[in-house]
């Protein structure tokens, strides 16, 4: 051991001073963050009528625009906030997804007295027991599913009625206009992820080679069948800003969603405003929106190929207005929906 050696704790005395400079610090800023947060608490009253809480991550992206949906038609005071650590005072906490909920609660445990609102959008895999997470949800104000079949679920497995309800997701009239089903594509929207199950989009459209399919999405350049996939006839990959989605939704006369594991998808709502005939998988809200055989078509998460494109090719001799179905289901009514359980209780 040489003398530059710390005897105590056996560490390198360079090592030991790079931790006093630098550890103690950033120890001291975290505390006094803290107890700045602290005495917000104590001698601030409520800043905001409603904080959305995000993750970082989602900044720009899906959840992050649901909750601008929501701010943008509620009447009172709005905040987001990226992060659930150090959330300040309100009145209400909008959780944008449950997994933040929980460490929000036990990092911010003064939120408790607030209205609490929680996401929930489809089951994945947290670092939690469903068992915890239910009894964390328990705690809440209301859970809020974009599905009957999810609330359900989670229901039966012990999560309060009183404190659970759905509302189903929304798309904007105004931007997704219809137009007349006239032998147009066949269309997909969605980023690339396994649950959207990429292999079957890629079979159903090498199935049929009579009919012209749109995929509007991102990142599908990841997908290991992705150059075969474009190089199909009857294929066009789009990569393009939400703001020029109805452009290609015009292109489409009938969509296709054959994921696995879904707690909408919005896409599906939103082609459903623009006339577009709907062939999805019984996932999602898709049961709460069609009424197979009548507004569209669901097919069960495991249906053959040749199933779906029988589907398909059925969805083009479809008469209905299918936008007349989900018009109803505007950001607007959305956002009261949501309002409305910040409502006092009577």
């Amino acid at each position: 051991m040489t003398p530059r050696e710390n005897f105590l704790f056996n560490v390198p005395f360079t090592q030991v001073w790079f931790r006093l400079k630098h550890g103690v610090p950033q120890k001291l800023s975290a505390l006094r963050k803290q107890a700045f947060h602290r005495l917000q608490w104590a001698v601030t009253p409520a800043r905001y009528d409603l904080v959305f809480v995000i993750c970082e991550g989602n900044k720009g992206w899906i959840l992050d625009a649901l909750c601008k949906e929501i701010a943008t038609y509620f009447p009172g005071k709005c905040h987001f906030h990226y992060s659930e650590a150090f959330l300040p005072p309100a009145k209400a906490y909008f959780f944008s997804h449950y997994s933040l909920y929980p460490s929000g609660l036990a990092q911010n445990p003064q939120i408790a007295q607030a209205k609490l609102l929680v996401f929930y959008t489809h089951k994945k895999s947290i670092g939690m027991s469903e068992s915890a997470l239910i009894a964390a949800l328990n705690q809440a104000t209301t859970t809020i599913f974009v599905n009957s079949r999810s609330c359900n679920e989670l229901r039966a497995a012990g999560l309060e009625p009183a404190k659970s309800t759905y509302i189903l997701q929304a798309a904007d009239p105004d931007l997704f206009q219809p137009h007349e089903r006239v032998n147009g594509a066949v269309g997909f929207c969605t980023a690339y992820y396994e649950r959207k199950d990429p292999d079957r989009i890629f079979e159903i459209i090498k199935a049929m080679p009579h009919r012209q399919f749109i995929l509007l999405g991102r990142n599908w350049q990841q997908y290991d069948r992705f150059e075969e996939l474009r190089n199909l006839a009857n294929f066009k990959y789009v990569e393009a800003p939400y703001r020029d989605y109805p452009m290609y939704y015009a292109q489409m006369d009938v969509f296709v969603s054959p994921s696995r594991l879904e707690g909408g998808p919005i896409p599906v709502i939103e082609a459903m405003m623009c006339n577009i005939f709907p062939v999805v998988s019984n996932t999602g809200h898709n049961p709460d929106l069609i009424n197979s055989g009548e507004n569209g078509f669901i097919f069960d998460t495991d249906a053959s190929i040749d199933t779906i494109c029988e589907l398909i090719d059925r969805a083009f001799t479809m008469t209905t207005n299918v936008r007349k179905t989900v018009e109803h289901l505007s950001w607007k009514n959305f956002s009261l929906a949501v309002q409305a359980l910040l409502q006092p209780t009577k």
